[in-house]
């Protein structure tokens, strides 16, 4: 429905906090205590699934550990209208320390995405990326075929239409009732629950 929130998926490939437990991203054959003879089923891509929600407005993608990007991406999704949806590849050091220290390692593996109507970073965080690419964030095409290319995890903004209709432009429109009188007569059906 694209409302106007900034959805932060933190994604380390494991559930940390119940002691080791597969997550929906964990990677395949990784041991884990829930599947202590590796995961079965190939990790799901959070970018490609919602790069496959209809009328989402903003898709991006970063690393815990680039700090100036995580800042101007997270600014743009609180600015941007509509639904931001960001995955953050995050460091998971007690249980999973080699999946994110893996990228780190080797930061050819990361493909920063650049554009004039994309997210705008100083020249000193382009140098921290071997590898950018010009990527136009209104092309939806490319941005999943982006988020579907394994060889380089993409960094910044995949995906942005800023004229994706939002639900709060179409709830209140042509229904003949304001927000007020919306919540006036929600309090009083409430009213009747009331002790």
């Amino acid at each position: 429905y694209n409302m106007d929130m900034t959805v932060l998926v933190f994604d380390n490939g494991i559930y940390g906090l119940t002691k080791k437990q597969t997550s929906p991203t964990t990677p395949l054959e990784f041991l884990t205590n829930t599947h202590p003879d590796g995961v079965q089923l190939p990790p799901l891509n959070p970018l490609t699934v919602t790069l496959g929600v209809n009328n989402i407005s903003f898709v991006a993608q970063i690393v815990d550990w680039n700090v100036p990007l995580m800042n101007a991406v997270i600014k743009a999704a609180h600015e941007h209208k509509g639904t931001s949806f960001i995955r953050i590849i995050q460091r998971c050091p007690v249980y999973v320390e080699e999946i994110s220290k893996s990228i780190q390692d080797d930061p050819s593996r990361l493909l920063l995405l650049t554009h004039e109507n994309g997210i705008q970073v100083d020249d000193a965080v382009k140098r921290m990326f071997e590898n950018t690419q010009e990527h136009d964030p209104a092309d939806i095409h490319e941005a999943r075929m982006l988020a579907e290319d394994a060889s380089l995890i993409p960094m910044g903004l995949l995906y942005q239409n800023p004229d994706a209709v939002r639900y709060d432009e179409f709830s209140v429109v042509g229904l003949g009732m304001s927000v007020e009188e919306k919540m006036a007569g929600m309090n009083t059906a409430l009213d009747h629950f009331a002790i």
